[in-house]
């Protein structure tokens, strides 16, 4: 269909073109010529002024004369004279005893105009003269009163400004049809038959057809244009069977994972369906097993990103070589694979298929010279008896594998409808997380920490509890890592922070200055950029010291970006804060974090306080803990502390801080200075082996 003809009439740029032209004509049209009015209106009153002016002139001799003999023929007789001017409305010659010696009038020109001429020049316009006697006296005898009716010059002016304008208006639309003329003779005219000839272009050979060059424009913008379209027509022509190649191309790995050669997603889900549609016909079963590794975010943050993608591309190899032939294996998602069994009598066969996936990887991978181990969950569901389309079985396998991983790692689990109701249950608590704040149903209890060279309580750790109103208090251990997940623990980590800093002000203020608090720090936390800036605003808004403040952070929360982490520290520590290392020992490369990162103290975690002192191997583990904390001048405080044995060992071996049930459960802030108000000192036996030990190694040094 022919461009021109599919445009609407009103949208041709030629009509555009008229009706900007006439509509800037016509406009500055008016303008001018109301430019043009106002210098007219403003001489002709300059010009009634100068009228005016002249015939007092012209008669002051006679009228002086006439007053000066008291003459009032000869008055009369000289204002009559001035009734021959139309503009002349009254005069008259007044004595200076205030009596009227001549005076001539007449109506006021009736003129349509009169209501604009009279707004501009006024209706009425009175000038005065005095009247003296001749020289040498000048004595002053009266005055001449002249009054002109501005009607007639209005009338005039009026009449003038509607030719000015109208003529104006012609002239400027005259001159508007003139350049669209021009215009459309150099510009539209040629650009129509360029756009009739591009119409006949063909769209799958753009190159085989060029645009003529408009006659005499070969060498202005115009022709340039069409070289360029030309060249631009002859590019695309050749890149256009590049892109074909391509598009087939990008078919091809659209159906593929790029990093593993795997069938994707998409593809897993269209051989799934064939697969269905096949067995549906032959009553055949299938078993769609979901893998997904193990632990594989902190393995990602324990090598780099190369390392990572190496090692997905090697359990492709391994899974894909064990497979072989007996069943078809694509990739779900990052750590995740699907496997389809097809014509399977027994679901065992689906199990053992499993158990040897998982098999496989029980073999340590060699990455940059380094041997690391794999393990993987596999869930299973079963076609028909769990679902009979897609979508449905592939969730179900993959609710069958994270439940699998909720309760362990490296085994299978077959789909059951329990675990519907027990992922829907997880869900469930997932949105009332995120309305437990509104509720107040969060609240903080405190856990003592003990000083051992004080003898006494130096603070508390400030724990997050959950109370749901139909589940009861739900375990940190659950709600924690799906706030994280779904990211609401920043607002609950600013409600912590905040409560917190409260809590020890009020302490502060009744009498516990010594007392400090310890606050736990999540990895979304560390990752917020105002942090530190939130941190310092809660410090002022409740006058806490900085130093009374301990942030505690794990060696997982600062794997993921070890840079971004350090300046994070840096800032909350320029604050003044405390910053301790929690559940040193467990993680990757805690003697490294010591020397790169700004803390004050190490905290021991709990699995190495368990059974002391009879526990050899957690003896010389604590032992280190304590040297590493003395050589790089860290304070250490050890976690899980529930028996005297525990803390008697610990004070001894130059533990300086302990916390855990021998000291006090999580208390309510009440509870709690409670117990620090009726404490006692634990065991002074403890104090009096900490204070050797201190002097002991005093002495060593």
């Amino acid at each position: 269909m022919d461009t021109q003809k599919g445009m609407h009439s009103a949208e041709h740029l030629s009509i555009k073109l008229l009706k900007a032209v006439l509509l800037c004509a016509c406009t500055l049209g008016v303008l001018l010529s109301l430019v043009q009015v106002f210098l007219d209106a403003h001489l002709s009153n300059a010009d009634i002024d100068r009228k005016a002016r002249e015939m007092l002139a012209m008669i002051h001799d006679p009228a002086s004369r006439a007053a000066y003999r008291l003459d009032t023929d000869m008055g009369q007789e000289v204002l009559n004279g001035l009734l021959e001017m139309k503009s002349v409305q009254m005069a008259a010659i007044h004595l200076d005893d205030t009596s009227k010696l001549a005076r001539v009038e007449r109506p006021i020109f009736a003129s349509r105009y009169r209501l604009l001429s009279d707004y501009i020049f006024d209706p009425i316009r009175i000038y005065r003269q005095p009247l003296y006697s001749n020289e040498p006296e000048k004595e002053h005898f009266g005055e001449l009163i002249l009054s002109i009716d501005t009607a007639y010059e209005g009338k005039a002016f009026i009449q003038r400004s509607v030719v000015v304008i109208f003529a104006g208006i012609i002239r400027a639309i005259a001159m508007a049809l003139l350049m669209y003329l021009i215009c459309s003779t150099l510009l539209t005219r040629p650009m129509n038959r360029l756009i009739r000839h591009l119409s006949s272009i063909d769209p799958e050979e753009p190159g085989q057809q060029q645009l003529p060059v408009p006659e005499g424009n070969e060498n202005n913008e115009l022709g340039l244009w069409v070289r360029t379209a030309n060249k631009l027509l002859t590019s695309i022509n050749y890149h256009q069977s590049l892109r074909q190649k391509a598009e087939a191309r990008i078919m091809r790995l659209s159906q593929y994972d790029y990093l593993t050669r795997l069938p994707n997603r998409r593809t897993l889900q269209k051989q799934i369906n064939t697969f269905i549609q096949k067995a549906a016909k032959k009553h055949e079963n299938i078993a769609i097993l979901c893998l997904g590794l193990d632990d594989f975010k902190s393995l990602n943050a324990q090598v780099n990103f190369n390392a990572a993608e190496h090692i997905l591309v090697k359990v492709s190899d391994r899974l894909r070589n064990c497979i072989g032939n007996k069943a078809y294996i694509g990739r779900l998602g990052e750590d995740q694979f699907a496997i389809i069994q097809s014509k399977i009598e027994q679901p065992y066969e689906a199990a053992e298929m499993a158990q040897s996936l998982i098999k496989q990887l029980d073999r340590p991978f060699e990455i940059n010279g380094e041997q690391l181990t794999i393990s993987a969950t596999v869930g299973i569901t079963l076609f028909p008896d769990d679902g009979e389309d897609v979508d449905t079985l592939l969730q179900q396998a993959e609710f069958a594998m994270i439940m699998a991983k909720s309760r362990s790692h490296n085994r299978y689990q077959f789909y059951v409808a329990t675990i519907d109701t027990e992922i829907r249950q997880r869900k469930r608590l997932e949105m009332d997380l995120r309305q437990a704040l509104e509720k107040r149903e969060l609240s903080l209890a405190f856990q003592p920490q003990f000083n051992y060279q004080k003898g006494e309580l130096v603070g508390a750790e400030a724990l997050l509890r959950w109370n749901h109103p139909e589940k009861g208090l739900i375990s940190p251990d659950m709600f924690i890592p799906m706030a994280e997940h779904s990211l609401d623990i920043i607002p609950i980590g600013n409600w912590v922070l905040e409560n917190a800093c409260q809590q020890l002000n009020k302490w502060h203020l009744d009498g516990h200055q010594n007392l400090r608090m310890a606050v736990n720090l999540s990895t979304i936390q560390l990752q917020d950029q105002n942090i530190a800036d939130r941190i310092a605003f809660l410090l002022n808004k409740y006058q806490v010291p900085p130093e009374t403040l301990e942030l505690e952070v794990t060696e997982t929360s600062i794997i993921d970006d070890l840079e971004a982490s350090k300046a994070q520290l840096q800032n909350m520590k320029s604050i003044g804060v405390t910053l301790a290392l929690d559940d040193f020992g467990t993680g990757y490369s805690s003697l490294g974090y010591l020397k790169q990162f700004p803390f004050d103290k190490i905290k021991i975690d709990k699995s190495f306080v368990e059974d002391l002192p009879d526990n050899r191997e957690n003896c010389g583990i604590v032992e280190a803990i304590v040297q590493i904390g003395k050589s790089f001048g860290l304070k250490v405080l050890a976690e899980g502390v529930e028996t005297v044995e525990q803390a008697t060992y610990l004070a001894e071996k130059g533990c300086q801080e302990g916390q855990g049930y021998y000291y006090g459960k999580p208390l309510s802030a009440h509870d709690f200075i409670s117990l620090i108000s009726s404490q006692r000192v634990l065991s002074s036996n403890t104090q009096e082996k900490a204070g050797n030990h201190e002097a002991q190694g005093d002495n060593n040094d």
